[in-house]
């Protein structure tokens, strides 16, 4: 049989440029040369026999193969990773385990546990995958997550959690003598994604009227409830440790929340400690 690349080298310095958009920022990504870098991209080139990316004086540009190849190359470096991951388990509760979770968990609702897990499990490296996209646990981009969304993926191994509870919060000195209400408060609504006053109105409350920030990012709308700037979407949990004040009480949304493993990966050690520690750990960090 014969091998269709030289080195599996290349793959890393393809799927750097190309999320990178440049030789010089994907060689600082992979702590490589910039010239590396190149030679690399140049090799892969040859061996497939076709042009991958345009040179220009703002950097390159892929082309419509390169864009075509991104995803399965990506693919094969997760698959990689995680061939590597795999060995250095071995049969001990030792390795590096790679978790994906929501960038908001991740600052606010996971350094505890993993402080906890390395405590108990000292030879165990976790990496912290903080995203708030969907890391395929099929093809090994992460070993265990965290999801807040309904699972789709099958062979995968899980345990649903008690639900999050999300309601409007606020900061204490912005509810001082006022009537909060939806009319007349200043709000931190999503920007592009469109889901809260969608949310809103399903439940029939009315849209916000005095909206004062727009961003899609959770991260910066707790940020700005925590800076008093008005009232936002927050897990009650992480409210409550952050000192928010409820309003609209009577109003929860409730969010799926459940950690999932590939089912290949129940008999890791490592996977599997890090896996049963989350699944013990969270209810009680969500709840607050």
């Amino acid at each position: 049989m014969s091998i269709p690349l030289t080195s599996l080298d290349l793959i890393p310095a393809f799927c750097a440029v190309m999320e990178r958009g440049s030789l010089s920022a994907a060689a600082r990504a992979l702590g490589l040369s910039q010239p590396t870098v190149r030679r690399q991209i140049e090799t892969l080139e040859a061996e497939l026999g076709a042009r991958l990316f345009t040179r220009a004086q703002n950097g390159l540009t892929a082309t419509p193969l390169a864009r075509r190849l991104q995803d399965p190359a990506q693919a094969v470096l997760n698959g990689a990773y995680g061939l590597r991951r795999l060995v250095d388990q071995g049969n001990e509760v030792a390795g590096v385990v790679r978790l994906t979770c929501p960038r908001v968990m991740a600052v606010h609702v996971v350094p505890p546990l993993l402080a906890a897990l390395h405590v108990r499990h000292p030879r165990v490296l976790i990496e912290l995958a903080a995203t708030d996209s969907t890391e395929d646990l099929l093809h090994r981009a992460a070993d265990v997550a965290i999801r807040t969304a309904p699972l789709t993926q099958k062979a995968l191994v899980a345990r649903n959690l008690p639900a999050v509870d999300l309601g409007l919060f606020a900061a204490p000195e912005l509810t001082v003598g006022r009537d909060v209400t939806l009319e007349t408060c200043p709000f931190i609504s999503d920007d592009r994604a469109g889901r809260i006053a969608a949310g809103l109105a399903a439940r029939g409350l009315p849209e916000p009227r005095n909206v004062v920030l727009r961003s899609d990012d959770a991260l910066v709308q707790i940020a700005a409830i925590a800076a008093g700037m008005g009232v936002g979407f927050c897990q009650a949990g992480i409210a409550r440790r952050l000192g928010f004040v409820r309003v609209l009480p009577d109003l929860s949304v409730p969010m799926p929340c459940a950690v999932a493993m590939h089912e290949d990966q129940r008999d890791s050690p490592a996977v599997r400690a890090v896996f049963d520690g989350l699944v013990a750990g969270l209810p009680g960090v969500l709840a607050g």
